[in-house]
């Protein structure tokens, strides 16, 4: 699974994510603008409104967190050195692809970032491995979260035609495990708004049955 930043694997898609591990699959979550734990120079705005002076503390910090969530959904963690969009990338656009098809090697599935894509760093990122992605890998987009909650509108193709919208298997203890893995991202969920985000987001999946996602049927796989 590619997760753009650090909590969107588990606020999109962590239902599901439990569910597979539970019955045995793998998961692999790939979170390619995790930033550098390295980094010296000064948070971004909203690092700084999480809590952190520079931005490697924020990227070390949200790393940890990233692997409590991890554990609790029972995925594997692997995270690549970019930045989001309050830094600029930190690579080029062919550098950032090679390393994330480097990181999904041997995957039979590949889930993105598929719908509302009104985060710049989602879209960028969605855009660049429809492009670039091995075409022997079956292609699936996710609704974003909290992002499709927010929208309160139902998913709906933006860059790909694809199938139907269709709902992820889950119990309602995956969901719960879904809840404790998104409160393990701490430094974000409050500054989204807290538990009552959260919520919002189990609230809008309750109305649609689950987590959603499209199966693109194209293997070509163009952009319109």
């Amino acid at each position: 699974m590619i997760s753009p930043h650090l909590d969107d694997a588990a606020l999109s898609l962590g239902a599901a994510i439990a569910h597979t591990t539970r019955v045995g699959g793998t998961i692999r979550i790939v979170t390619v603008l995790a930033g550098d734990e390295t980094a010296t120079f000064e948070a971004g705005p909203w690092d700084r409104s999480s809590g952190f002076e520079t931005a490697g503390e924020a990227a070390r910090a949200r790393g940890e967190e990233d692997d409590v969530a991890c554990r609790i959904l029972g995925a594997l963690p692997v995270r690549l050195p970019y930045f989001d969009k309050q830094y600029g990338r930190g690579g080029e656009d062919r550098e950032i692809l090679a390393a994330v098809l480097n990181a999904i090697a041997g995957c039979d599935l590949l889930v993105l970032p598929g719908f509302p894509l009104n985060n710049e760093d989602h879209d960028w990122l969605a855009r660049l491995l429809l492009e670039g992605s091995p075409r022997s890998v079956r292609i699936g987009l996710y609704a974003e979260q909290p992002y499709a909650a927010r929208a309160r509108e139902t998913p709906a193709a933006i860059l790909e035609p694809g199938g139907p919208w269709v709902t992820l298997e889950a119990a309602p203890t995956d969901q719960f495990v879904k809840l404790r893995a998104c409160r393990a991202y701490r430094s974000q969920i409050d500054p989204l708004g807290g538990l009552r985000v959260l919520l919002a987001v189990l609230k809008y999946e309750a109305q649609r049955g689950g987590e959603s996602i499209s199966w693109l049927e194209d293997q070509e796989r163009r952009l319109r």
